[in-house]
């Protein structure tokens, strides 16, 4: 009885993730900005690492903690590798192409 509760519990979480996923790929597509591009990709990838993370819980396998984790390091350091790129091609058209 409560195995079955809890499967309609995860059940309804991914769905509403799903939903969620959807609104934030609308959300980085339609961004007229950089910024907000940026901010749809990470709100779209920590949808994800939930979405791993209550896998984890569902399936009962503790190896895929481990992968939410690496995909977190993985985004943290896309971001701001990202950031830093478009940073300087703002500061190189800002400034006419000196330094």
């Amino acid at each position: 009885m409560l195995e079955q509760a809890y499967s309609y519990l995860y059940l309804a979480v991914f769905i509403g993730l799903g939903v969620a996923i959807i609104a934030a790929l609308i959300r980085s597509i339609t961004a007229k900005t950089i910024i907000g591009r940026f901010i749809g990709v990470n709100i779209l990838t920590t949808i994800v690492l939930i979405v791993i993370c209550i896998l984890t819980l569902f399936l009962k396998e503790s190896y895929l903690t481990d992968i939410a984790l690496i995909y977190a390091l993985l985004s943290c350091i896309s971001v701001i590798l990202l950031s830093k790129i478009y940073i300087n091609l703002f500061k190189k058209d800002n400034n006419g192409g000196e330094k």
